[in-house]
């Protein structure tokens, strides 16, 4: 049986940023498969998904842990600053929460200031859109996978993430749901 709400902590996934005019044809150049529209995401089938804010800024992360290698040389070229003018890094150490089952849509009601059920309804398994929006309080960058259910993914700045992680928690176990086994305790 599936839990109404089942709270994964994703932090631990491989992930990088970075930003500026020349960022997309340098990505591009890497083989990352950059989503053509700003505020939206595509997964790539060596499973890196890059997500595009705005115009100019990126966030890649390895979706399984299989797929690290696909993000090692971007995350490499940035550590070394073996990247050409108009590319510039972003810091990416977010806490990551992945939040699906049956009662998302009562979370959500709870806690997120914008309504996600049209960010579900425009997502597939490797293509959607990006939200910028703040969940009980934090600001959080968040997309939707179907896997074949929805399964929300967010981003919060770590400073955040035990006050975000045990809210999210609570939320979720009042609606009948709580954590998955695999992720760590958040103390």
């Amino acid at each position: 049986m599936n839990p109404a709400v089942l709270l994964t902590d994703l932090s631990q996934r491989s992930r990088v940023g970075c930003k500026g005019p020349g960022a997309e044809s340098w990505l591009a150049g890497h083989g990352i498969n950059v989503p053509p529209a700003a505020n939206s995401y595509a997964v790539d089938s060596s499973g890196v998904l890059c997500a595009r804010l705005a115009t100019s800024e990126f966030l890649l992360e390895a979706v399984e842990e299989r797929d690290d290698c696909a993000v090692q040389p971007v995350k490499r070229a940035l550590m070394y600053a073996d990247y050409p003018k108009g590319v510039y890094p972003v810091l990416r150490n977010d806490c990551v929460i992945e939040l699906s089952g049956s009662a998302l849509p009562q979370l959500f009601a709870q806690t997120c200031a914008v309504d996600l059920t049209e960010c579900a309804q425009h997502s597939t398994a490797s293509a959607g859109p990006v939200i910028l929006t703040s969940m009980i309080g934090v600001s959080v960058v968040l997309t939707c996978r179907q896997a074949p259910a929805p399964r929300f993914t967010v981003w919060s700045d770590p400073s955040y993430g035990h006050y975000f992680w045990t809210q999210l928690l609570a939320i979720a176990t009042d609606l009948g749901g709580g954590a998955s086994p695999a992720s760590p305790i958040r103390t």
